[in-house]
């Protein structure tokens, strides 16, 4: 075989041997998950931030939980559109626990370019609290989980802690898909920064941190107009010396209704974010995805019998896809996160993240919050027409 065959070859096997690694990291941290022993006495009281998008199913059920597992004195701050279906549910919730201290912010758009940050920035001068726990509108937990996690947060020392995700209720292929990709592609970078690397970025599932560290770096605000707010805000903070962690405790996120488009705008929105946010690793991301060397390897084998070309390489792709499926299948059981037919999942989605991945090297608009976005190296977002 050829230089180019052999060097292609390697790198298959290298993507093969980069998700074993990661799978087998994941497995040992989540392991150190130890139940930590205190009294709700002795735990900060917390002001929960919910900002809510349009769409979200079984919302009311979702807030229920999320009021389940407060504490006494606990605060809850809720912010959705005014005037639209989920104002309406957060009242009708608010009215319905009246012993809780719940805070319902009709939100207008405006405050910023990021619709998200837009509504964080109306929703925090209510904020009592100097303690904040941040959640996305999809969040499902229940009070063993938000126990844990802001347990790990007193215990572990790190000024903010924030949490890796799982999906749930993947009912179809567009769903699963896009959940793949984080399972695929979020958890084994996550091992491989926790490993190797230095936390400076936070996910948006579920982060907590402390007032007085959000107003240090400018507020929401200096956030408005990003993206990728949740990577900036941790970009910044730990700019300013904040430390980050990474827990062990891994939230869960109620799939949002996708259809086919959706997915691909979704996935298109991730490629742009990610090259914006981690040049480096986005261009890694084509030693890492495994179908890329593979394609390779077939395209440039050289040997004498065409017959054997396809015999030798096509085996040889499988092997690895197939070890690359062993892999995920290992780290979905770990995480409890369960996607049907992760083989046929898996290999789909790598092409589709291979797509993406070439044109979000020409194309940097992205669909987003219902309106289509340009998207600045730096992560910055602009009106398209």
């Amino acid at each position: 075989m050829s230089w180019p065959s052999v060097i292609t070859g390697a790198l298959a096997v290298g993507s093969a041997l980069y998700t074993w690694l990661a799978a087998s990291h994941v497995r040992a941290w989540l392991a150190k998950a130890a139940p930590l022993e205190s009294s709700p006495r002795d735990l900060p009281p917390l002001t929960l931030l919910r900002p809510l998008k349009a769409g979200v199913p079984a919302l009311r059920a979702k807030l229920d939980a999320l009021i389940a597992a407060m504490h006494p004195g606990d605060q809850l701050i809720l912010g959705a559109d005014d005037g639209s279906v989920e104002m309406g549910v957060c009242s009708a919730l608010r009215d319905s626990f009246p012993e809780r201290e719940i805070v319902v912010v009709a939100c207008r758009s405006g405050a910023a370019l990021n619709p998200k940050i837009s509504k964080l920035v109306q929703m925090t001068p209510h904020a009592r609290h100097g303690h904040w726990l941040l959640s996305d509108s999809e969040s499902l937990l229940d009070v063993a989980w938000l126990d844990a996690f802001r347990r790990e947060w007193q215990t572990s020392g790190a000024d903010v802690l924030t949490a890796g995700y799982r999906f749930v209720n993947l009912a179809t292929w567009p769903q699963r898909l896009d959940a793949s990709a984080a399972l695929c592609g979020l958890w084994p970078g996550l091992a491989m920064v926790r490993r190797f690397g230095r936390v400076d970025f936070t996910l948006g599932a579920y982060t907590a941190l402390r007032r007085a560290d959000v107003e240090a770096v400018g507020g929401w605000a200096a956030f408005c107009d990003f993206l990728a707010e949740d990577n900036r805000l941790g970009a910044a903070l730990a700019g300013t010396g904040r430390t980050i962690r990474l827990s062990a405790q891994v939230a869960t996120l109620d799939a949002d209704p996708l259809t086919w488009r959706d997915y691909w705008r979704h996935q298109r929105r991730v490629a742009v974010t990610y090259r914006a946010c981690r040049p480096a690793g986005f261009a890694g991301m084509v030693f890492t995805n495994g179908l890329v060397a593979s394609a390779l390897l077939v395209a440039l084998a050289r040997v004498p019998s065409a017959s054997v070309v396809a015999f030798h390489c096509v085996g040889f792709v499988m092997v690895i896809q197939l070890i690359r499926w062993w892999c995920f299948r290992a780290l979905a059981k770990t995480l409890h996160f369960s996607i049907p037919w992760l083989l046929p999942v898996m290999l789909a989605a790598s092409v589709v993240e291979l797509a993406c991945w070439i044109a979000a090297w020409f194309d940097r608009r992205v669909w987003w919050a219902g309106r289509r976005w340009r998207v600045s190296s730096t992560g910055r977002m602009q009106r398209a027409p």
